[in-house]
């Protein structure tokens, strides 16, 4: 079951931007259509919508959200195995894996998230066979999540920091 798109729509295309799979079309100033057979009920078009006229499949109104409050990939190093089988499922190109400095560490690689493009589809999600990766909005993560998150910001600033 899809999302859809009620007559309140003013045709900005911010919901066409952000659709991971091209599922939503139309002209500018005019009503756009999502397309159920494309559609993956990610709910990244809702986020985005300033007239709130996208609906969930059960009749649900989304809402936009600001940019701090949009759901994103989150990876749980423990579980990551580096299988690369988010990433290629990833429509945004937001995951990559990141060779791992310290030589103490079990792993070759890491999997990083650029916050810039994911959209929080959760295609990466469905994809990963080890439960690695989660959705969640930076404001609303769970206490088990949390937990991890200073060591996953602190990492997420030194790699800002090298990136300058």
């Amino acid at each position: 079951m899809a999302y859809f798109i009620v007559e309140t729509c003013i045709g900005c295309t911010a919901c066409t931007n952000r659709c991971p799979t091209d599922a939503i079309t139309g002209e500018r100033k005019k009503l756009h259509v999502i397309h159920p057979a494309l559609c993956v009920d990610c709910g990244a078009c809702g986020v985005v919508c300033p007239a709130e006229a996208i609906y969930d499949h059960v009749g649900g109104l989304t809402q936009m959200l600001k940019k701090a409050q949009r759901p994103h990939a989150f990876v749980e190093e423990l579980a990551c195995t580096g299988c690369d089988k988010c990433a290629e499922r990833c429509p945004f190109d937001c995951l990559h894996l990141e060779e791992v400095a310290d030589p103490e560490s079990p792993y070759f690689s890491t999997m990083v998230v650029d916050e810039s493009k994911c959209t929080g589809c959760r295609e990466c999600e469905k994809a990963c066979p080890y439960d690695a990766i989660f959705i969640h909005r930076h404001d609303r993560l769970p206490d088990w999540l949390a937990a991890h998150m200073p060591r996953y910001f602190e990492k997420q600033q030194a790699r800002s920091a090298k990136a300058a």
